[in-house]
Protein backbone atom coordinates (compact mmCIF):
# COMPACT_ATOMS: atom_id res chain seq x y z
CA UNK A 1 0.00 0.00 0.00
CA UNK A 2 0.93 3.60 -0.99
CA UNK A 3 0.77 6.27 1.43
CA UNK A 4 2.23 10.04 1.61
CA UNK A 5 3.41 12.01 4.28
CA UNK A 6 3.09 15.81 4.06
CA UNK A 7 5.51 17.90 6.53
CA UNK A 8 4.89 21.67 6.95
CA UNK A 9 8.37 22.79 6.36
CA UNK A 10 8.02 26.53 6.35
CA UNK A 11 4.65 29.14 7.37
CA UNK A 12 5.63 32.70 5.81
CA UNK A 13 4.63 35.54 7.48
CA UNK A 14 3.36 38.81 4.83
CA UNK A 15 6.41 40.17 5.94
CA UNK A 16 8.43 37.47 4.37
CA UNK A 17 6.52 37.54 0.73
CA UNK A 18 6.02 41.09 0.65
CA UNK A 19 8.77 43.11 2.60
CA UNK A 20 6.38 44.45 5.31
CA UNK A 21 3.23 43.50 7.21
CA UNK A 22 0.21 43.83 5.96
CA UNK A 23 -2.67 46.06 7.32
CA UNK A 24 -6.21 45.24 6.36
CA UNK A 25 -8.54 48.59 6.03
CA UNK A 26 -9.76 47.48 9.33
CA UNK A 27 -6.35 48.17 10.62
CA UNK A 28 -5.73 45.05 11.56
CA UNK A 29 -2.92 43.15 10.63
CA UNK A 30 -2.85 39.49 8.60
CA UNK A 31 -0.88 37.09 10.59
CA UNK A 32 0.65 33.97 9.34
CA UNK A 33 -1.80 30.57 8.36
CA UNK A 34 -3.26 29.66 11.73
CA UNK A 35 -4.08 26.02 10.22
CA UNK A 36 -0.70 24.81 10.29
CA UNK A 37 2.28 24.83 12.63
CA UNK A 38 5.55 24.02 11.09
CA UNK A 39 7.33 20.64 11.12
CA UNK A 40 3.38 19.23 11.63
CA UNK A 41 2.51 15.86 9.97
CA UNK A 42 -0.29 14.76 7.91
CA UNK A 43 -1.11 11.61 6.31
CA UNK A 44 -2.26 10.89 2.79
CA UNK A 45 -4.13 7.32 1.85
CA UNK A 46 -3.68 6.09 -1.56
CA UNK A 47 -6.86 7.30 -2.50
CA UNK A 48 -5.30 11.02 -2.09
CA UNK A 49 -8.78 11.74 0.50
CA UNK A 50 -7.77 15.09 2.15
CA UNK A 51 -6.40 14.59 5.88
CA UNK A 52 -8.70 15.64 8.93
CA UNK A 53 -7.90 19.19 9.60
CA UNK A 54 -6.18 20.02 6.59
CA UNK A 55 -6.62 23.55 4.82
CA UNK A 56 -9.09 23.36 2.19
CA UNK A 57 -7.22 25.78 0.46
CA UNK A 58 -3.70 24.35 0.99
CA UNK A 59 -5.40 21.11 -0.40
CA UNK A 60 -6.47 22.38 -3.50
CA UNK A 61 -3.05 24.14 -4.15
CA UNK A 62 -1.29 21.13 -3.55
CA UNK A 63 -3.47 18.03 -4.74
CA UNK A 64 -1.66 18.24 -8.81
CA UNK A 65 1.46 17.48 -6.67
CA UNK A 66 0.46 14.92 -5.08
CA UNK A 67 -0.78 13.52 -7.99
CA UNK A 68 2.21 13.42 -10.14
CA UNK A 69 3.79 11.35 -7.51
CA UNK A 70 1.44 9.31 -7.49
CA UNK A 71 1.52 8.61 -11.10
CA UNK A 72 5.38 8.30 -10.74
CA UNK A 73 6.36 11.81 -11.70
CA UNK A 74 8.38 13.81 -10.08
CA UNK A 75 11.75 15.79 -9.72
CA UNK A 76 14.01 13.41 -9.22
CA UNK A 77 16.97 15.68 -10.07
CA UNK A 78 16.21 18.33 -7.78
CA UNK A 79 14.29 16.66 -4.89
CA UNK A 80 14.33 13.24 -5.43
CA UNK A 81 12.29 10.35 -6.52
CA UNK A 82 9.89 10.75 -4.14
CA UNK A 83 9.57 13.53 -2.82
CA UNK A 84 8.16 17.16 -4.08
CA UNK A 85 7.61 20.27 -2.37
CA UNK A 86 4.65 22.48 -2.83
CA UNK A 87 3.00 25.53 -1.53
CA UNK A 88 -0.50 26.57 -0.69
CA UNK A 89 -1.94 29.55 -3.08
CA UNK A 90 -2.32 32.35 -0.59
CA UNK A 91 -0.26 35.15 -1.94
CA UNK A 92 -0.17 36.89 1.20
CA UNK A 93 0.75 34.12 3.70
CA UNK A 94 1.88 30.65 1.79
CA UNK A 95 2.53 27.82 3.31
CA UNK A 96 5.14 25.35 1.88
CA UNK A 97 4.88 21.69 2.33
CA UNK A 98 7.12 18.45 1.71
CA UNK A 99 5.19 15.94 0.12
CA UNK A 100 6.86 12.46 0.25
CA UNK A 101 5.72 9.21 -1.62
CA UNK A 102 6.09 6.28 1.09
CA UNK A 103 5.61 2.88 0.13
CA UNK A 104 4.35 0.93 3.08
Amino acid sequence: MISYRITVAKVFEPKDVIGKDFIRESGEPIKKCGFVEENQVFTVDEILSVPKGFCPHAWYGIFKELWMLRNGNGYPDWTGQNTIYATCPDGIRPVCFKIEKLDT
